[in-house]
C-alpha cells in the first residue's frame, strides 16, 4: 500500500476564501486530492469546517477530528495533528507544520512577517521567528509560490535553497463564481469608469500613495473603488488623507469581486511587496487592465500581462492610470496581454507542478 497523505486542513476553520493563503489552500488541497486518487490514499484532517458551503463545492470532505476538547488553532496543529497522522505524509499549505511531524512538507507562501514586522501583530511575529527555522529544518521540502519568496525564505535561514522548490499558484478560481452585478447598483457604480484596488491598513500594501495618485485633478472625477478591508474610519484614525472620490465597498462575496473586476476600467495593486499577489491576475481573468507596483513577487507573477509602476511615486500612478482609463488601444493592448499570461496561471497547472513534488516522496 502506498504512504497515506495527510493534507493538514486548520485552516479550514476559519474562512477559507477571505484571504489569499486560506484560497490557496483549499485549491491545492482539491487539486492534490484529485491527482491522489487511485496512486496513494489522501484525506484532509481538520479540527472543525467553517465555511461548509466552499469547501463543500471543491469536492472534499475534510475528516473533523478535534482531538482534545480545548485543543484548537495552533495546539491541534502543532499538538493533535502529528499524532494523528504520524505514519502519513503530511502535507501543510498555510506558512506553518507541526514540528514534531518527521515527514512533512510546508509550503510558506512569503515571509512578510519577518520583513515588514510592523504590520502584524506582535505574537505572530515572534511565532514565526521561532518555529519557521525549525520547521524548515526537519520538513522533508519546502514549497513555495515564486522564485522571490524561495530567494527570500533562503535569505531569512529558514531553509535552503536546494529544499525549496517553486509551485505558482492557479488564479482561475475567480471564474467559477458567477458575476452578482448587484453590486455595481448598490454602489452606483453601473455605467461609470472606475478604477478599483483592494482595501487594507499594512503599511507595505501602500495604498496610502494610491490616495496620493487619486488627488491629481486628472483623476478627479474617476472613483477608485477599494474593495474589502476595514472601514473608513481605520484610515482616518491613521491620519491618511482619502480623497472625495474613493468609494469603500465593505465586504463583498466572489460573485460581487467578479463583477466589480469586469466592471472596472483597471485594477491598481500598489502593494510594495508580494510573495505572489494573486489579485491583478483575477483582473486580467476577468478581462480587465493590470496596473502593479514594481516590487516583490509582482513582475514575476504578471509577467508582460500588467503595465509595472513605481510603488512610492503618485505621480506614476495618476498617470499610469489616466492613460490606460483614456487610450483605449492603450487598454486593449494591456487586456489581451493580461488574458495571455492568466492562461498560464491556472489550478490545473499549479495542481500537476505540485503532484510532480509531492509524489517523488511517497
Amino acid at each position: 500500500m502506498s504512504t497515506r497523505i495527510t493534507i493538514n486542513g486548520k485552516f479550514m476553520s476559519g474562512s477559507v476564501t477571505a484571504g489569499g493563503v486560506h484560497r490557496a489552500a483549499l485549491n491545492f488541497s482539491a487539486e492534490l486530492c484529485r491527482r491522489a486518487t487511485g496512486q496513494s490514499p489522501c484525506r484532509i484532517m481538520a479540527p472543525a469546517v467553517r465555511d461548509r458551503t466552499s469547501v463543500a463545492a471543491m469536492g472534499l470532505q475534510p475528516e473533523l477530528r478535534p482531538g482534545w476538547s480545548r485543543a484548537g488553532g495552533q495546539a491541534w496543529e502543532m499538538l493533535v495533528l502529528p499524532a494523528l497522522a504520524r505514519k502519513d505524509l503530511l502535507i501543510n499549505f498555510c506558512n506553518l507544520a507541526p514540528v514534531l511531524h518527521p515527514n512533512s512538507v510546508v509550503m510558506i507562501h512569503d515571509v512578510q512577517t519577518l520583513a515588514f514586522p510592523d504590520a502584524y501583530p506582535r505574537r505572530q511575529v515572534q511565532g514565526y521567528r521561532l518555529f519557521w527555522p525549525m520547521i524548515g529544518r526537519r520538513a522533508r521540502a519546502v514549497l513555495t509560490v515564486s522564485d522571490y519568496s524561495r530567494q527570500s525564505i533562503a535569505e531569512h535561514g529558514i531553509a535552503p535553497l536546494d529544499r525549496i522548490h517553486v509551485v505558482r499558484n492557479g488564479t482561475d478560481h475567480i471564474l467559477r463564481a458567477a458575476p452578482d452585478a448587484g453590486v455595481l447598483d448598490r454602489l452606483e457604480l453601473r455605467g461609470r469608469v472606475f478604477a478599483m484596488t483592494f482595501g487594507t491598513t499594512q503599511s507595505y500594501k501602500n495604498l496610502k500613495t494610491l490616495f496620493a495618485a487619486f488627488e491629481d485633478p486628472r483623476l478627479a472625477e474617476i472613483p477608485l473603488v477599494v474593495v474589502g478591508g476595514p472601514p473608513r474610519r481605520d484610515y482616518d484614525a491613521l491620519g491618511w488623507r482619502i480623497p472625495p472620490n474613493v468609494i469603500f465597498t465593505g465586504h463583498v462575496g466572489d460573485g460581487e469581486l467578479r463583477a466589480l473586476y469586469t466592471a472596472a476600467g483597471a485594477f491598481l495593486f500598489p502593494s510594495r511587496t508580494e510573495g505572489f499577489g494573486l489579485p491583478p491576475v483575477e483582473a486580467m481573468h476577468c478581462g480587465t487592465p493590470a496596473l502593479v507596483a514594481r516590487g516583490g513577487a509582482l513582475p514575476e507573477t504578471v509577467g508582460t500581462g500588467a503595465e509595472l509602476v513605481d510603488p512610492l511615486d503618485p505621480e506614476a500612478w495618476a498617470h499610469a492610470a489616466e492613460r490606460v482609463l483614456s487610450d483605449s488601444a492603450h487598454r486593449d493592448a494591456l487586456v489581451a496581454r493580461g488574458a495571455a499570461r492568466a492562461a498560464e496561471l491556472t489550478w490545473r497547472q499549479a495542481g500537476d507542478a505540485l503532484w510532480d513534488r509531492v509524489s517523488a516522496l511517497l
